[in-house]
């Protein structure tokens, strides 16, 4: 789907405040409601949107610790590991990467015990390496801004 100016401006708004109107939307935009919703849902169909979702403060919860996880496995252990990811509740993303680590994984852990079990889990098919996040002073959602910058 090629994007349109309109489309990044949709994109941008839903990315700073998905909980707006596409009535107050569209105003802002300059789109009357029906044309925002027609908009939205071809951005929704084309996959361009794929979901909605509220950015929660895992501290505030009771989850204290962040690890980063990499992984180092064989081709035969990266199907596995998929499969394992998406059991476990503690991991948050993992990406497959180029290099020594096969994996690159963020977990949201509990209990430092939690860590232990987790770290057990992850080895069963290869070798993990773990850092603990001390902070995370940069946090963003892909945004077309930075899209916008690589436009001719």
């Amino acid at each position: 789907m090629k994007l349109d100016k309109k489309d990044r401006q949709i994109l941008e708004a839903l990315q700073l405040d998905a909980r707006q109107s596409l009535a107050a939307l569209g105003k802002r935009i300059g789109l009357s409601q029906p044309a925002m919703s027609e908009r939205v849902r071809k951005l929704e169909e084309a996959g361009v949107i794929e979901g909605y979702g509220a950015r929660v403060n895992l501290s505030a919860i009771g989850v204290g610790l962040m690890a980063i996880i990499r992984i180092e496995t064989t081709h035969a252990g990266i199907r596995k590991y998929i499969a394992l990811f998406e059991q476990m509740p503690e991991v948050l993303e993992a990406d497959r990467v180029t290099g020594e680590d096969c994996f690159i994984v963020r977990c949201a852990i509990s209990e430092p015990q939690d860590l232990e079990r987790v770290v057990d889990a992850l080895a069963q098919y290869g070798a993990v390496t773990t850092s603990l996040v001390l902070s995370s002073p940069v946090r963003k959602v892909a945004t077309v801004l930075a899209a916008r910058h690589t436009e001719a």
